[in-house]
């Protein structure tokens, strides 16, 4: 399975940086998967991650979401697909090399065993 992942955050080393001070260094990262599917992860950022299911904004730990969806970092609200189709990014999304041999996550998730969420990182 090939894919690309990408981090978003205030910060200049985010590879898709937003500039609002709610927003954590390095926020979230968002894996674009080979056939076109979003993974998202929070990065245990100050405010959180919000996604908004069935007319309810909440927690977004980690999964699967869909490039229409609406998200809430920190105190911005976004859609992932403003995010993935701005003309800069997407220009940078087509440079980026898709690698099959790595770990999709740049840091190793501490994992819940129960419910298998990322509780932190190493």
């Amino acid at each position: 399975m090939a894919f690309a992942t990408y981090t978003v955050g205030r910060s200049s080393q985010a590879d898709i940086c937003i500039a609002d001070p709610s927003i954590s260094r390095i926020h979230m990262e968002i894996t674009v998967t080979n056939d076109g599917r979003y993974f998202c992860a929070d990065r245990m950022s100050t405010h959180g991650t919000f996604l908004k299911k069935n007319g309810e904004w909440k927690p977004l730990k980690q999964g699967y979401i869909d490039g229409a969806d609406s998200l809430v970092l920190g105190t911005k609200k976004i859609k992932l697909s403003s995010i993935i189709n701005s003309p800069a990014v997407a220009g940078f999304l087509k440079q980026k090399e898709v690698n099959e041999d790595v770990e999709p996550m740049s840091f190793k998730p501490i994992r819940n065993t129960a419910t298998g969420e990322i509780e932190s990182s190493s």
